[in-house]
């Protein structure tokens, strides 16, 4: 089994953030997703670039492939929230939940310009995009290359 890393996390009761953490306790059998997914995917769509920036031992490439990486994962979690909270209408008209001047390539780190294709929308046959597909595997493969 390879090498663990444990990362603990303790926080005062009278934290504006109790609730998130009782949330992602392992007390909570009801959650969306896998706990520890849920987290990383979290952190490292904001923390992670600028840890390997700080961290000094990634190229100026790699370290734009990351935050590009992460700028993506950053987007998709707007998209869910939007999507969880019935904010698509008032996001959508403020610019937030998409920007009609950036492309494919702007937006997907790892966009192939010789195929077409687009950022992923897992669209349901309503209209709608699947809540729990906006961070599915698919979005875990552009975190787990971010990671290389």
């Amino acid at each position: 089994m390879p090498e663990q890393v444990d990362f603990r996390f303790q926080i005062s009761v009278n934290s504006p953030y109790i609730t998130l953490i009782k949330y992602l306790s392992p007390k909570n059998k009801f959650l969306e997703f896998p706990r520890q997914n849920m987290i990383t995917w979290a952190l490292a769509a904001f923390w992670y670039p600028l840890a390997c920036k700080w961290s000094g031992g990634f190229s100026d490439a790699d370290l734009k492939l990351k935050a590009r990486t992460a700028i993506y994962q950053l987007q998709q979690q707007i998209i869910y929230l939007a999507q969880a909270f019935g904010l698509e209408n008032e996001l959508g008209n403020q610019g937030m939940l998409g920007n009609s001047t950036q492309s494919d390539a702007d937006l997907d780190p790892n966009f192939d310009v010789s195929t077409p294709k687009s950022v992923p929308t897992h669209l349901k046959s309503d209209g709608e995009q699947n809540l729990t597909s906006v961070m599915s595997l698919e979005n875990d493969e552009l975190l787990e290359e971010a990671f290389k």
